[in-house]
């Protein structure tokens, strides 16, 4: 090199990239695991000596701390010996861990330098010499930075207790998720019962016939190419467990519990988003649904106008200009993605496989016209719901979020549960300051405990969701902390520009998987000015149209906070719209609504507003407002998709065959109700034709009930359910007066009404 002059020639640039390779394999690793590294003074653990396993880093903290604590008091016999518990229990488990992991991490070599230093440990004694103890604390950091290193990202994967599926072991075939639930399942069953004769038969069947329908699909997949070697390791395995008999060892159901997550991830993993084969189901009506969520709001707000355009077309299929619409949504969606999966490192091979999936899919679009044929509308249909669940989900928790500067929380970063949003923005606000003022120790410290509240509270919130992977949020928690925690005044830029990254994308890719999932209220922004919008549908439309008029009830006493009459209006509004809601959601069957809570929730606005006197207040109008927003997304949401089918009002109105029961006494009492309500739209000012047809309502309804009450096959809570139904209706009917107004008789007509009969 020192004979060298300009230009250099390309002989020796190639010379030289060859040596260095050579070199540094060849010679420099000779010396891997043999240089002494640095030994921290004082004796305290820091990352430098993370292995990134939560325990045995744990463990690693109180071995650093017990060897220091030991030179400080060297006459302490009990502590002598806690050094020796604490050493040989964390040699047992780390020994337990890393044998598993075999060649790779080295166990046997490993094993030995453990019984080594222990054996000198045993044969010390009080007084320790300072001698030993320089000696204890040398081995132990370089034992871990030389040896422990080894087995780093090699160990088994956690094992979650109780042994319930989660969903860090999704791989995204719904199917095979289902299947995999139900082996934790039976393994579970075999480990309660070891002596049941069924349970471990149920487990031997199940998990032949799991194999057999997951090798079809990754042995016929274009993309996964290790179909010998992946069912090997299930025939290895499948061979054991046949073997298995009653009562079965409970180290072998532990060996099979191990065995299961560790083949989940280390092998089936490999095959997410390559089953091209699998066939993902398609929604009916075709409607984006919430399973497709990539977690990312504007690519999944894309996937609904995408959804939208689809069936548009599918509805129009001569219509050019809608089909040219779909083109340009479905080139512009591709555009914005591709933009944001390119920025994920180390996602090359991924990015342009699905790069090339858009580029094909657009071909065929663009080559096809219309009018669209049947052939061509499923494909496009299907596509879509196949694409995203085998390629996009791929990104799922990987994206790369933009980094707010200044550095304040905002609204793209909600949960959508009010405390948890809250500690966020003080989380921001901290970090910010702390790169503000990187010398304040107070702040630091702040900062500190801030985050460490936040993180325990939110983990006693997401492990509380059965199938959320509550210790992989963990362990993400607790590899942030090891390092925040371990900075020190003054913090440097790179710390706090790190830490300023990691809570947006940890915000994002990782806090969003649990929206909509936790046991918690949910916290909605109310919308400012405060009209109704489309987040609002609950897809019933008289609730809806019921719903834009109390937002505008309530802006209309905003505006005219001193009169009586519009708040009297407001409030007869709420009544109302609760009454016809309630009668609605009755309907819901099988438990599937809670209804008690929806009606306590309805009692307890009124209430709370009851007795306000004008002028109205600032203080209850805002109340109002959020309430009524929380309650719409919070629990009307919940009957979304779940009521009955609404059925249309014959016309003219009067009974036929599609309401018949075929009890003919139901039938015949049920002809009169129609022809009354009838015979009131024509004459709503006859009393005595307002009270015959209550007198028919009650009667029936009093001889419907004898009925069913002595069923023995009606279930109670369908009969409860029943009897509140007839309840309600009376009491919308014993309150009128003539002329009966259009607006009764239209809600007695209506599904809520005596269309009821149909579903009741």
């Amino acid at each position: 090199m020192r004979g060298l002059s300009t230009p250099v020639s390309q002989k020796w640039i190639d010379f030289a990239k060859y040596w260095l390779t050579q070199h540094i394999h060849n010679t420099d690793f000779r010396y891997k695991d043999k240089m002494p590294h640095h030994v921290a003074d004082p004796y305290v653990w820091d990352e430098s000596y993370q292995v990134y396993h939560t325990r045995l880093d744990d463990e690693h903290v109180i071995l650093f701390n017990l060897m220091q604590e030991l030179g400080e008091n060297p006459d302490d016999v009990d502590l002598l010996n806690k050094n020796r518990d604490v050493y040989r229990d964390h040699f047992d488990y780390e020994e337990k861990q890393f044998m598993a992991c075999g060649e790779p991490c080295d166990a046997d070599a490993h094993k030995k330098k453990h019984d080594i230093f222990f054996k000198t440990l045993t044969w010390v004694t009080n007084p320790v010499s300072q001698e030993y103890v320089a000696f204890a604390k040398n081995w132990l950091a370089q034992h871990i930075k030389n040896t422990d290193f080894k087995y780093v990202d090699l160990l088994p994967h956690h094992v979650p207790k109780p042994y319930n599926w989660e969903d860090s072991l999704e791989v995204f075939y719904h199917r095979l998720d289902d299947e995999h639930k139900q082996l934790f399942d039976h393994l579970r069953e075999v480990g309660h019962t070891p002596e049941s004769t069924q349970h471990l038969s149920d487990l031997k069947f199940k998990m032949r016939a799991h194999f057999d329908y997951e090798r079809g699909f990754f042995c016929n997949s274009e993309t996964y190419h290790d179909c010998e070697e992946h069912s090997k390791k299930h025939e290895i395995f499948y061979k054991r467990l046949y073997a298995m008999e009653n009562p079965v060892p409970i180290g072998e159901v532990d060996w099979a519990k191990n065995w299961l997550v560790q083949h989940i991830k280390n092998t089936d993993f490999q095959y997410k988003f390559k089953l091209n084969t699998y066939h993902h189901e398609v929604p009916r009506p075709y409607v984006w649904q919430p399973y497709l969520e990539v977690y990312y709001q504007r690519l999944d707000d894309e996937h609904v106008v995408l959804f939208d355009a689809i069936r548009d077309s599918v509805e129009h299929p001569e219509d050019q200009a809608k089909y040219d619409y779909l083109y340009k949504t479905m080139v512009d969606h591709f555009e914005y993605e591709q933009s944001e999966f390119l920025k994920i490192p180390n996602f090359d091979e991924y990015s342009q496989d699905h790069i090339n999936k858009h580029t094909n899919f657009l071909a065929k679009l663009k080559a096809a016209s219309v009018p669209l044929d049947c052939d061509f509308i499923n494909y496009v249909e299907d596509w879509l719901v196949q694409h995203i669940m085998n390629t996009d989900f791929a990104y799922r928790g990987k994206m790369m979020h933009e980094v707010p500067e200044p550095y304040i929380w905002e609204p793209s970063f909600m949960t959508f549960y009010k405390q948890i949003d809250d500690e966020h923005v003080k989380l921001f606000d901290c970090i910010r300051e702390c790169s503000e003022h990187p010398s304040d120790e107070a702040a630091f410290s702040t900062c500190k405990s801030l985050l460490r509240m936040h993180f325990d509270y939110e983990e006693s919130e997401f492990c509380k969701v059965p199938d959320y992977d509550c210790y992989g949020h963990y362990l993400k928690h607790y590899n942030f902390q090891t390092k925040f925690q371990e900075a020190h005044t003054p913090l440097s830029a790179e710390v706090t520009t790190w830490a300023k990254d990691w809570l947006a994308q940890h915000i994002k890719n990782t806090d969003f998987a649990y929206r909509g999932k936790l046991f918690l209220r949910r916290h909605y922004v109310v919308p400012d000015p405060y009209v109704w919008d489309e987040s609002f549908l609950v897809n019933i439309k008289q609730l809806d149209d019921e719903h834009v008029g109390l937002f505008d009830a309530v802006r209309e006493v905003e505006a005219h906070r001193e009169d009586q009459a519009v708040w009297d209006k407001m409030v007869d509004l709420f009544n109302e719209h609760f009454r016809y809601e309630e009668g609605m959601f009755t309907t819901i069957l099988d438990n599937k609504h809670n209804i008690a809570e929806h009606r306590g929730r309805h009692v307890g606005i009124m209430n709370t507003v009851q007795g306000a006197v004008v002028p109205i207040t600032e203080e209850i109008t805002e109340f109002v407002k959020n309430w009524l927003a929380q309650h719409i997304k919070n629990t009307d949401f919940d009957y979304r998709g779940k009521m009955p089918e609404i059925f249309a009002v014959p016309e003219p109105y009067k009974w036929d065959r599609s309401f018949a029961v075929f009890y003919p006494d139901m039938d015949n009492e049920h002809k009169p109700l129609f022809t009354c309500v009838a015979d009131l739209e024509k004459t709503p000012e006859d009393a005595t034709l307002l009270a015959s047809c209550l007198k028919s309502y009650v009667d029936h309804f009093v001889h419907e009930q004898k009925l069913f009450l002595e069923s023995a096959t009606y279930a109670d809570v369908d009969k409860y359910q029943h009897i509140n139904k007839h309840n309600a209706f009376l009491a919308t009917m014993r309150g009128l007066s003539t002329p009966v107004s259009q607006k009764w008789i239209d809600f007695a007509k209506s599904r809520n009404g005596l269309t009821l009969l149909r579903t009741g």
